[in-house]
């Protein structure tokens, strides 16, 4: 939903962006509560010495991990960024 608000700002059409962003919110109040930045950074250490991960090459195998663990309470976007950021 975020992307496709995102293309929809950007392409000149506001009254489909706020449509999607009413239905996103309603959305959201069915979804489980999301893990906060904090805990999905301990998942990502925790995976990382579980996995032995040493480098950006080994982000596939981490990220793997952190889903299950999180299940469904975090967007696999923020995860990847965080797997990525802890691995540099």
């Amino acid at each position: 939903r975020n992307e496709t608000i995102d293309a929809f700002t950007q392409g000149g059409r506001p009254e489909d962006a706020e449509q999607e962003r009413l239905e996103l919110t309603i959305i959201e109040q069915y979804l489980p509560e999301q893990l906060g930045r904090e805990e999905l950074e301990a998942l990502v250490e925790e995976a990382i010495a579980r996995t032995g991960a040493s480098s950006v090459q080994d982000t596939g195998k981490v990220i793997g991990l952190v889903m299950q663990q999180a299940k469904g309470r975090a967007d696999g976007k923020v995860i990847s960024q965080i797997v990525r950021e802890k691995l540099s």
